[in-house]
């Protein structure tokens, strides 16, 4: 059984997060979610983008590639700066931080997966979007623009929060942070505990620089996800206080 992840538009309209189906090939399980779903769900996901075991598998490969042990779904977002936006909508930049993506060796997955859950649960507008390699320096210049412009409320990094050499995204965020909000980091290793005891490892933190909030997610697609569905509740409040000023 391939264990099979929705996002966006193709969750709501198969009606679940997640689920498990039974087929050898990509082809075979899309045909059985498809069958289940109905033809709503399958008008979705012939557009979608499918991503086996965190890599792309291209449409002319669905029928001969290995379902794997996980599957998403992947419904193509669209987001970006270039029109004045409206007060009570939350404008989000996404950073995501790979050496091997910025090198081109793959494909980035999870900005794109952090989107859609960004545009399925909150009032939002993309405005930003980057990659740059687990460097401190080029992690910080990213977030100080973006946290000091003024056109972001809200900055979601995905990678380089493990244990690694490389790993230094906490370190970069807390040095530029003006306060830390521990509680989030709290709330999204406590999500992850619930599927794998490798979610200890993280060291994602989360806080305010000025006016914008600052969330670190994992750099995987599942734990990016399940890490922001678990604080995502709390992130317009957490928007609207850091920007009002309020105390």
């Amino acid at each position: 059984m391939t264990v099979v992840l929705f996002f966006a538009q193709a969750r709501e309209a198969a009606g679940t997060r997640r689920t498990e189906i039974g087929g050898d090939t990509v082809a075979q399980v899309l045909a059985a979610a498809d069958a289940t779903f109905g033809p709503e769900f399958a008008a979705i996901r012939a557009a979608c983008t499918i991503v086996v075991d965190d890599e792309i598998v291209p449409r002319a490969e669905h029928d001969h590639h290995t379902a794997g042990a996980e599957l998403a779904i992947l419904p193509p977002v669209s987001g970006g700066a270039g029109h004045e936006t409206d007060p009570g909508v939350i404008r989000v930049a996404v950073l995501t931080i790979s050496d091997r993506a910025t090198a081109g060796e793959y494909e980035d997955l999870t900005g794109p997966a952090v989107e859609a859950v960004v545009a399925e649960h909150l009032r939002s507008e993309l405005v930003a979007r980057a990659l740059v390699a687990d460097e401190h320096d080029a992690i910080v210049a990213a977030l100080v623009e973006w946290c000091d412009g003024g056109a972001v409320d809200l900055v979601l990094t995905n990678g380089g929060t493990g244990l690694a050499p490389r790993d230094v995204t906490p370190e970069a965020t807390r040095s530029v942070l003006d306060a830390e909000a521990p509680g989030l980091g709290e709330l999204m290793r406590a999500a992850g505990l619930a599927h794998t005891p490798f979610a200890a490892l993280s060291r994602q933190v989360a806080g305010r620089r000025g006016r914008t909030i600052v969330v670190n997610l994992p750099g995987s697609v599942k734990g990016a996800t399940e890490s922001l569905e678990a604080v995502v509740s709390v992130l317009g409040h957490a928007c609207a206080t850091a920007g009002s000023g309020a105390s």
